[in-house]
């Protein structure tokens, strides 16, 4: 039985977890999409960002993830945009979405993101942090062309 005490610790507990989880305004903890950075121009954004995604932290994909099943991991993170197999007996799915590093404290816009399946399970997740490719700028747009 759960006494007056105890439940009245749970209700003040969850309220602060639910407190604490929607302050402040760091960008890999909101719920809004990733922002382009000053030095990136519209083709970049294209390539980069033409989804509405979440700022995901590269610790938390790569601790938390590991034993979920593939209708967790697409639940979590919507269906692949790359399968293929790894060369053994599991397969890798992958996805480019913007990552918060913590060691540099830096989000990372365009990151891979491989899972890698082995019976059915995610066995290991690889973060490979990149910027959106520069894209060269087209003859006779307006842009100046470098020349050898």
């Amino acid at each position: 039985m759960i006494s007056k005490t105890q439940l009245s610790i749970w209700a003040l507990t969850g309220s602060m977890f639910c407190v604490s989880c929607n302050q402040g305004s760091n960008p890999y903890r909101s719920q809004q999409s990733y922002q382009a950075s000053d030095g990136m121009d519209k083709a970049e954004e294209v390539l980069s960002l033409d989804k509405d995604l979440p700022i995901l932290r590269k610790m938390n994909l790569q601790t938390l993830t590991i034993g979920k099943n593939r209708i967790e991991i697409e639940n979590l993170m919507g269906p692949p945009e790359g399968k293929s197999l790894d060369g053994g007996n599991g397969y890798l799915w992958d996805y480019r979405r913007p990552v918060y590093d913590e060691s540099s404290d830096q989000v990372y816009g365009w990151s891979l993101i491989s899972f890698k399946f082995l019976s059915g399970r995610c066995s290991s997740v690889n973060v490979r942090l990149e910027n959106p490719p520069v894209k060269p700028p087209v003859p006779g747009s307006g842009e100046e062309v470098e020349t050898p």
